[in-house]
């Protein structure tokens, strides 16, 4: 009787109106695991951070969990959005039952479903992240950065461009094997960069389900909230990411889409809810730097060295590049990801650094995401071209106006380069020349 009362007071909740609430144990639905980080840095995360990391797997899960409508039953009238209950265990409960309404605004901006939490109290030592094994010494370099790193494109030319000047600590979750043995193989590779050194810290988050929700709209906190919690360990005050200001933004390619259907995982927007709700929970000053969002993802790269290049080639942005059950994992060369990739390096004048990577479709002709991707960049250019600029691209993209804290002058400047960037492929040969001429006409 004692275990079964002892389990429960650990094992989380959730539910969907008009259904059963149903267990969520980490460990069991769903796995979190960040013994290796905690062992490396020598020292226990903070409770605050501890919680965070939980919460944030927590959610992770439930939003994989619970399945959004098909196609066919959102054209029927069913909507995108949910209505998702969730009760778990933390630290601090009356920290976070305080601070509800700020996770629950970030979650509603990631997911657009409305997020109903509670919390209660964890018995001391029994998180998945407590840690009772003495510790020996400390082994991360004094000072050195916490930084996101996803293994994506971004990610590994912007860690590239700072270990030019700076040591790091590259914080990464991966929630497959892939992806982990990517990350390895890219900050390996990136360890030739510079004499500057970059510690590799890696959580792993995963559920044991066999159907489960593809959109994962609540990646974006998960992600920031192991960079932002081991920040902490760090006794950092920030957190630096080096998301494009094309990707992280991410206006949609089509009208028919809407709210979180375009992922907001690394938003202007999200940042600060994210920075906000550290300071609110840790009482302190937290900064998160995204040096990257007024540049476009070709100019990331352009800024990273040469001799980062096999590391780049290595790198993966894909929207099925990490699950797709295929041979090697291969990434499929055509969704939006992709060719936003293909796009930057050939812009980038490292053309050499797509010829490198095997996807599984290699022309990008015809397929409907280049042309959904071209037909934007040509909405774009209209609104540029109005006599007030800033309005002109309202009229396009009322999304535009979510993008504090960058002013209408970095934004107009960020899409003005991306378009030229396009333009600049049209006498481009091979899949540069590809990538602007098959998807003209349809725009």
């Amino acid at each position: 009787m004692t275990a079964i009362r002892s389990q429960a007071r650990t094992t989380a909740r959730f539910a969907v109106p008009g259904e059963a609430p149903l267990p969520l144990q980490l460990g069991c639905q769903a796995f979190l695991d960040g013994r290796a980080v905690i062992r490396r840095l020598a020292r226990e995360l903070p409770a605050v951070a501890a919680d965070l990391i939980e919460i944030a797997a927590r959610v992770y899960a439930v939003d994989r969990l619970v399945l959004r409508p098909g196609m066919r039953q959102m054209r029927a009238g069913s909507a995108w959005a949910r209505n998702l209950w969730l009760e778990m265990p933390v630290r601090e409960p009356q920290l976070w039952n305080a601070h509800a309404d700020r996770l629950t605004e970030l979650l509603l901006w990631l997911t657009d479903d409305i997020w109903n939490l509670e919390f209660f109290q964890l018995p001391q030592g029994a998180g998945p992240l407590d840690e009772s094994q003495g510790f020996l010494f400390d082994t991360v370099p004094t000072g050195s950065a916490p930084v996101l790193f996803s293994g994506g494109l971004d990610s590994g030319a912007g860690l590239a461009a700072h270990l030019l000047h700076d040591d790091a600590v590259a914080i990464s979750v991966d929630t497959s094997n892939w992806m982990q043995h990517v990350q390895q193989r890219v900050l390996q590779n990136l360890s030739t960069v510079s004499e500057h050194t970059c510690m590799s810290l890696r959580y792993r988050v995963n559920l044991r389900a066999s159907s489960v929700e593809s959109s994962q709209r609540s990646r974006g906190l998960l992600f920031l909230a192991v960079g932002i919690a081991t920040a902490w360990a760090l006794r950092q005050d920030r957190l630096r990411v080096f998301e494009n200001g094309i990707g992280a933004i991410n206006l949609p390619y089509l009208r028919s889409q809407s709210g979180s259907q375009a992922t907001r995982s690394m938003h202007p927007r999200t940042l600060r809810l994210a920075e906000e709700l550290a300071k609110a929970i840790s009482h302190k000053p937290f900064r998160v730097d995204a040096p990257a969002l007024t540049v476009t993802k070709a100019q990331v790269v352009r800024a990273a060295p040469a001799i980062a290049g096999p590391a780049l080639a290595l790198t993966v942005s894909c929207d099925t590049g990490f699950s797709a059950r295929v041979r090697h994992h291969a990434p499929c060369g055509v969704c939006t990801s992709c060719l936003l990739r293909r796009q930057a390096l050939h812009a980038a004048g490292r053309a050499e650094l797509d010829a490198a990577a095997t996807y599984r479709t290699s022309s990008p002709a015809g397929s409907a995401a280049l042309q959904a991707m071209l037909w934007q960049v040509a909405r774009l250019r209209a609104g540029l071209a109005q006599p007030q600029p800033w309005p002109g691209l309202i009229l396009e993209f009322p999304e535009v106006l979510d993008t504090a804290p960058l002013t209408p002058t970095e934004v107009i400047s960020l899409y003005r380069s991306y378009v030229q960037e396009w333009e600049g492929l049209e006498g481009a040969s091979g899949i540069g020349g590809q990538l602007w001429r098959q998807g003209r006409t349809a725009a």
